[in-house]
């Protein structure tokens, strides 16, 4: 599949066919393991509305970084990348996910969950560089750079609205 070669940086965005119904069906996937994975931290309320905004917000920051570039034709097979490489590691976040729910902030068994779930990060951070390195014809360097600001972004915009104390 190529999504999962794009996680493992065989396969870059522009290898992807340019197809409305698999840039829909990614980004509906995305949506409900995001979903899934927010309803784990949140209330089911929250996690929707959570789930949708994280799946917008990947579209938008995607679409506003080619616009800059004047590259907005690559944005369908950008972030089909983005959401196809999202379902991959979502997929292995799940169980992940449950695992360290199952563990109190005390007990010393949350470091190896936790561990993991850094691994992941780390990966999707890779992963999200190489495709935007490639959708904006950078280098390795600049795409680790932008995709670490879109991580930024993307998680502090979500801690705002969603994990602040009310």
């Amino acid at each position: 599949m190529m999504f999962f070669d794009i996680c493992r940086l065989r396969v870059a965005p522009q290898d992807l066919p340019t197809s409305r119904p698999l840039l829909i069906y990614s980004l509906a996937i995305y949506a409900v393991l995001a979903l899934v994975l927010a309803w784990i931290q949140m209330t089911p309320g929250k996690a929707v509305i959570a789930a949708v905004f994280d799946t917008l917000l990947m579209g938008l920051l995607s679409y506003v970084l080619l616009w800059a570039r004047l590259m907005p034709q690559r944005w369908p097979q950008t972030c089909t990348a983005l959401a196809g490489s999202g379902i991959i590691l979502q997929v292995l976040a799940l169980p992940i996910t449950l695992w360290h729910k199952q563990f109190g902030p005390e007990d010393s068994m949350v470091l190896v969950p936790s561990l993991l779930i850094l691994v992941l990060l780390f990966w999707n951070l890779v992963v999200v560089g190489h495709i935007l390195r490639h959708a904006l014809s950078t280098n390795l360097g600049m795409g680790a750079v932008l995709a670490t600001v879109y991580m930024y972004v993307s998680l502090g915009v979500m801690k705002v609205l969603f994990f602040s104390a009310a």
